[in-house]
């Protein structure tokens, strides 16, 4: 999955939320589809990165990896630094 400004986003392929949602709207919409959704500076952020979705004995998380943005990253794949 990669990540991309909401502008350049093709409508076929990605839905852009802009207004907020029930829990229960966003279960009904479709069951078994990923959806990842996110504010604009998360956005501006992880634009261009690839989310993992990993499974370990000490639980289940989304990672971040291949952040072309990202100067130095911890260990564990939770959090990152950004160049200016």
């Amino acid at each position: 999955m990669s990540l991309e400004a909401a502008s350049k986003i093709d409508p076929e392929d990605d839905t852009v939320f802009e207004a907020e949602y029930s829990h229960e709207e966003v279960a009904a919409s479709g069951a078994g589809e990923a959806k990842v959704v996110m504010d604009e500076p998360s956005l501006e952020l992880l634009s261009g990165s690839t989310v993992d979705y990993t499974m370990e004995l000490i639980g289940s998380q989304f990672k971040i990896i291949d952040n072309p943005r990202a100067t130095s990253n911890c260990g564990c794949g939770t959090s990152f630094d950004v160049s200016d």
